[in-house]
């Protein structure tokens, strides 16, 4: 293969970046998803629906209070220090390090002690009764350290992330972090603690993460930077942060409303349900995952320089890549979802329903992700505060308006419809703004193969009766199907390319 005689330099050194870190960062997620899948499932069955249901309220409520206490740093990390080395800047990459440090750990601990105070009143609107609410409260301050320690881990990640390797994040948040969560929340549920030993566990992991990331940024920082004087930039850094703080804090995801509303008005059951629903999902994110963490660097480094024409090309190579790993899955997902939720036990064939939806509205968003990063990383903060504002309210509305009459369902059902409405418009403002879009022409050669994976999978479901073993075959054959109709339509060169340096990756894990 001959792929560097077919791309421009440029573009294949684009290329390789974008596809070292999006293979080592896949690989972590998987690990990380791995592991964590493997404790959701002992969470299901160590724990009763209601309990499984509660744990997941608390943590959803923990997570909403972190990214509050992160204050959007860990972007203003990434952005100000990408733009510092992108002209040898190594005062600026100092300072910028330590601007984001600062500011997360004072809006973090202010968080965290508010948590402490308000404990009570949240409590009150997540439960039904006053022992419920007196336990979830409980809960809540066992639960208030993590949210410091996500900030310190979390800014110290996206610090050598702007380096344009991916290695120091993935071990942090992607192996170190969801490993001893898992071990010692296993640990602590088998020995009969119950919920609290659940929280706790949160706890413990995120501070061994933080533990891990400071080694990792220490190390990573080159001689020039540690002899220069630190330059900082407080009130660009605090008015980048804080709109692009709100955005993160009022994404659909990381604000897990679905988990909150039906926390508020449904029962701790839908909660599991809706919980068991989410975790199928992940198989199908681990692409996107993967790509978009080191595409905000490059991003931000490729505006940065003026290319947009680079830009513009990594951006539709990316989606395709995205799109080739996880519509397949998606698909899987929406026409056998009865399969996956077996995986669970016996106890929540009702989640079913809700995986089928919620894949659709997760199906769009793999392929149009990326636009959200587009928007933030050329300095365009603010407008993506303002969509996932909008987002929200049509989110909380619709929900207020279906969730009582249609219950489980209907939060899916909103979720789904929600989501694919803010990435569209993503994707468009991001054009107008930009002036790039993700969709090329090779787009549709995942897309066609998935349909055609898809048709032998619903035929199969249709002349088969379900049992796991042949619904298992059934989706092997649909697999297989869909790999051979992608590999007649054949790979484009800077597919190929991309491919070969993922294979290189893989087989030769390093620290950049």
């Amino acid at each position: 293969m001959n792929s560097d005689s077919d791309l421009s330099r440029q573009a294949a050194d684009d290329v390789s970046t974008v596809a070292k870190g999006a293979a080592t960062q896949v690989l972590g997620q998987i690990s990380a998803r791995s592991v964590l899948f493997f404790f959701t499932i002992a969470a299901a069955n160590l724990l009763n629906a209601n309990g499984f249901g509660r744990y997941r309220k608390v943590s959803q409520v923990l997570g909403v209070a972190a990214q509050l206490g992160l204050a959007g740093f860990n972007f203003a990390a990434l952005r100000f220090i990408s733009r510092a080395r992108a002209v040898e800047d190594h005062g600026g990459v100092r300072g910028a390090a330590r601007t984001a440090l600062a500011g997360a750990s004072i809006a973090s601990v202010a968080v965290a002690l508010l948590m402490l105070v308000a404990a009570d009143f949240l409590a009150v609107h997540f439960s039904q009764t006053s022992e419920g609410a007196a336990d979830f409260a409980r809960l809540l301050r066992i639960g208030a350290p993590y949210i410091p320690a996500l900030a310190l881990m979390q800014v110290l990640r996206y610090c050598t992330q702007a380096y344009k390797t991916m290695v120091p994040s993935v071990i942090v948040g992607d192996v170190v972090q969801p490993l001893v969560r898992s071990v010692v929340g296993v640990a602590v549920l088998a020995a009969g603690f119950g919920v609290a030993g659940a929280v706790t566990s949160l706890v413990f992991s995120m501070s061994a993460g933080a533990a891990v990331g400071v080694w990792y940024y220490l190390r990573i920082l080159t001689p020039d930077e540690r002899a220069a004087k630190p330059r900082a930039e407080p009130g660009a850094m605090l008015r980048f942060a804080l709109p692009q703080a709100g955005s993160s804090l009022l994404g659909i995801r990381s604000l897990g409303l679905g988990v909150l509303m039906l926390g508020v008005l449904g029962t701790d059951r839908d909660v599991a349900l809706f919980a068991v629903a989410l975790a199928l999902q992940g198989p199908g994110e681990l692409a996107l995952s993967g790509m978009v963490d080191i595409w905000a660097p490059v991003v931000s480094d490729l505006h940065s320089r003026g290319d947009i024409r680079r830009l513009d090309s990594l951006y539709k190579t990316i989606t395709r890549w995205i799109a080739t790993f996880s519509l397949p899955v998606y698909a899987a997902l929406m026409i056998k979802p009865d399969l996956f939720v077996k995986f669970f036990g016996s106890g929540y064939p009702d989640a079913a329903t809700v995986v089928a939806i919620l894949a659709i509205g997760n199906a769009v968003h793999s392929v149009t992700g990326p636009a959200v990063f587009v928007l933030s990383m050329t300095g365009r903060p603010g407008v993506n505060f303002v969509i996932s504002l909008a987002a929200v309210i049509l989110y909380l509305g619709l929900g207020v308006a279906v969730v009582p009459d249609h219950g489980l369902v209907g939060m899916a059902v909103v979720d789904a419809a929600v989501t694919v409405v803010v990435n569209a418009v993503r994707v468009v403002v991001a054009y107008g703004l930009v002036g790039i879009q993700p969709f090329g022409r090779s787009l549709l050669k995942p897309a066609t193969a998935t349909v055609i994976g898809a048709a032998v999978l619903l035929t199969w479901k249709g002349l088969v009766e379900p049992s796991v073993v042949l619904d298992s075959i059934g989706l092997a054959v649909a697999s297989l199907t869909y790999l051979g109709a992608l590999r007649v339509f054949g790979l484009d060169s800077e597919e190929r390319y991309v491919w070969e340096r993922v294979k290189q990756r893989i087989a030769r894990p390093r620290l950049k």
